[in-house]
């Protein structure tokens, strides 16, 4: 009997839920069970969102905006219920609805609409944003090209320095920007945009110059307002401070010097590519793994004080012991805590053969 009644139930739910598309419009138009919609002001009807739902077998339908703490009576005008909702600037809509049908029965129905509506469209508001970077980095204004960042951007105080340290270098900054790509989230709470920026100026020694940088660019709204979150890739705005190391490793440098029989002294030679110094670079020797795929046993580490920027250096070494004749397999991992800010990870590490005499 129960689970009579649970089939029965459950067919009742399944019907309701697959009639909610044919049911309810939002803006004139078709929505389905959990659907999420997203409205700007230019596609409201005289700045309100109509809802309208299907008249029949109901005698009333009334519309909750707040999970029920005022209900709204919607209007029967022929075969359907409407009611016309005027949403303040950015709201997040989700509607209930209050049935009652001809028998006199009430039923709730939440078909988890979500409406994300927006007054202003986000990407003519991003883009402003980088237009008052423009201006406000041309201007030499720093405390308004600053407070365009959000409060959480990491090394606030860092960047301020290093924006300082632009104007101080430089003069009659010009900039030029293209967007290339812009990408939201669904809630149009949060954007990433790739801008290619361009900078002209002169010095202060009277010499002129230009660069480019194609800036992966993220932005999160926060109190309404479009704040500039991060910066990849950035070499221009405040990029003399804000450098970092890149480290890397590979196969051949990975160095082996013979030693007793059945002995090896194993060494590596750290690049540094990035545009500033890494300091107190650990580097961590693996080796005797059965093949690439280990089980690696970590042998000892070797600490580099300064690898410059653009340069090299070699570490000490660690001395090893095998088999005569058989292959043994090295691994060597730069910064294997990941103590230094890089901007790709994924090169810090390489292995190689040995095979003993």
């Amino acid at each position: 009997m129960l689970k009579r009644l649970f089939g029965v139930l459950l067919f009742v739910f399944c019907l309701s839920a697959s009639g909610l598309a044919q049911d309810l419009k939002v803006n004139n138009k078709e929505v389905s069970q959990g659907q999420e919609v997203n409205l700007f002001y230019d596609d409201l009807d005289a700045g309100k969102i109509p809802f309208s739902r299907n008249s029949a077998k109901l005698k009333k339908a009334e519309v909750t905006f707040d999970k029920g703490r005022t209900w709204e009576e919607m209007e029967l005008e022929g075969s359907q219920f409407t009611y016309a909702y005027r949403p303040p600037a950015d709201e997040t809509v989700i509607p209930e609805f209050l049935l009652t049908a001809e028998d006199g029965s009430i039923n709730t129905e939440r078909p988890n609409i979500r409406i994300n509506y927006k007054r202003q469209k986000p990407d003519d508001a991003v883009e402003a944003v980088l237009e008052k970077m423009k201006d406000f980095y041309e201007q030499e204004s720093i405390d308004r090209f600053i407070n365009l960042f959000s409060y959480s951007y990491p090394d606030r105080v860092k960047f301020q320095e290093a924006i300082q340290n632009d104007f101080y270098n430089y003069k009659n900054i010009r900039l030029f920007y293209r967007i290339d790509r812009r990408t939201f989230e669904s809630d149009f709470e949060g954007a990433i945009w790739d801008v290619y920026w361009e900078r002209n100026g002169d010095s202060r020694t009277g010499s002129s110059f230009n660069d480019s940088a194609n800036i992966t660019m993220r932005f999160d709204k926060e109190g309404g307002v479009w704040l500039i979150s991060g910066l990849r890739n950035n070499t221009i705005f405040g990029s003399s401070l804000l450098s970092q190391p890149e480290l890397a490793v590979s196969s051949a440098d990975i160095l082996f010097t013979d030693g007793l029989a059945t002995q090896v002294y194993v060494a590596a030679t750290v690049h540094n590519t990035g545009n500033t110094a890494a300091n107190n670079v650990v580097v961590a020797f693996y080796g005797n793994g059965a093949g690439f795929g280990g089980p690696w046993t970590l042998q000892g580490t070797k600490t580099i004080s300064t690898i410059g920027a653009g340069s090299q250096a070699t570490t000490a070494t660690i001395l090893f012991t095998g088999t005569t004749g058989f292959n043994h397999y090295y691994k060597i991992v730069v910064d294997p805590d990941s103590q230094i800010p890089e901007t790709d990870e994924t090169n810090n590490s390489s292995t190689a053969t040995y095979v003993f005499p």
